[in-house]
């Protein structure tokens, strides 16, 4: 049969801060506005002071931007991480991803994002998270975004973030539950199953992984 949503409350038409950031940054970004909100309002609570932020597959620059702009007040050290070459590490596990897509984004981008963030952002390129080993992370994270399209990608960031956290750290894993991007939704599945994670999905295209 079918199903009625009864339930139509969308924040991110109405909150004016939310709005006012999302003008700056949005020719940075692939995500919906709704995706971009959960991000907005999660780290406003979750990204805690003297901490760091890590964003794997930042693409532009543009979620990056919009999480230091919320954020301006907090003492925090920025990690916009991509290739700035596409997608990476497909595998059987990937039915649409074949490697290279969204090869569009450059460094340069990320630094006009820096620039209207007024942010320092650390860029960091190369394939994650072999592209960190000769990062030293003075402050833990705790909160990072994860938005690489593949299972492998995905799953390394993962464990990457995990030890590198502190206890409640929150990762957001974009792109689950899409029809082409399947690997992603095969890993965020699996995690269901950790007994070291709540993992909730918020039915918007992202799964919230909260580090017990």
């Amino acid at each position: 049969g079918i199903e009625i949503f009864e339930y139509f409350y969308l924040p991110w038409k109405s909150d004016e801060n939310f709005t006012q950031n999302y003008e700056l940054i949005k020719n940075y970004t692939l995500n919906p506005k709704s995706r971009l909100f959960t991000l907005h309002d999660l780290t406003k609570r979750y990204l805690l002071e003297n901490s760091s932020f890590v964003e794997v597959g930042c693409w532009k620059g543009g979620v990056s931007g919009l999480v230091a702009l919320e954020n301006k007040h907090k003492k925090i050290d920025y990690y916009a991480c991509d290739t700035f070459s596409g997608v990476t590490n497909s595998s059987e596990n990937d039915s649409f991803f074949k490697n290279d897509e969204y090869n569009d984004a450059s460094i340069d981008d990320v630094k006009e994002i820096q620039n209207i963030a007024g942010q320092k952002l650390n860029i960091i390129k190369g394939v994650f998270p072999n592209s960190m080993e000769n990062i030293d992370l003075d402050k833990p994270i705790s909160f990072a975004h994860i938005d690489v399209d593949t299972y492998i990608s995905a799953k390394e960031s993962l464990d990457y973030l995990l030890i590198n956290s502190i206890k409640g750290a929150i990762v957001v894993l974009d792109d689950y539950g899409g029809w082409f991007t399947d690997g992603v939704t095969k890993l965020g599945n699996e995690l269901k199953s950790n007994k070291d994670l709540l993992v909730i999905p918020n039915h918007l295209g992202q799964l919230i992984i909260y580090k017990i």
